[in-house]
């Protein structure tokens, strides 16, 4: 019989991921272009996962300013995979902007 492997899930690895992407955006600014945006959306996907509202709102306006400045599809396609985290009736003010700012990058 195999031992019962237990996989730890993505909220148990968002603070060693957000570090890392942290020390990647510390490393390359925006000059990196797709890279710089995808990290950012990396981090916004991070503070979602650990509750983070106010980080999470902050981050993702990074991520959407940051999207903005790149014509990259796989950048848009990873910012619509933030979109769910910011909808539901009782979202805060902050995520809410988060999502209009989304949609409203997404639209366009």
């Amino acid at each position: 019989m195999l031992p019962t492997v237990h996989q730890a899930g993505p909220h148990q690895h968002a603070p060693a991921a957000a570090q890392e992407i942290r020390t990647a955006l510390d490393q390359r600014g925006r000059e990196a272009g797709r890279s710089h945006a995808l990290d950012w959306i990396g981090l916004a996907e991070c503070a979602f996962l650990l509750g983070d509202v106010t980080g999470a709102a902050e981050t993702t306006g990074h991520a959407v300013d940051a999207a903005a400045h790149t014509p990259s599809g796989r950048v848009r396609q990873q910012l619509a995979q933030l979109y769910p985290y910011t909808v539901g009736r009782d979202v805060p003010r902050p995520l809410r902007a988060a999502r209009d700012q989304i949609r409203d990058l997404l639209a366009t």
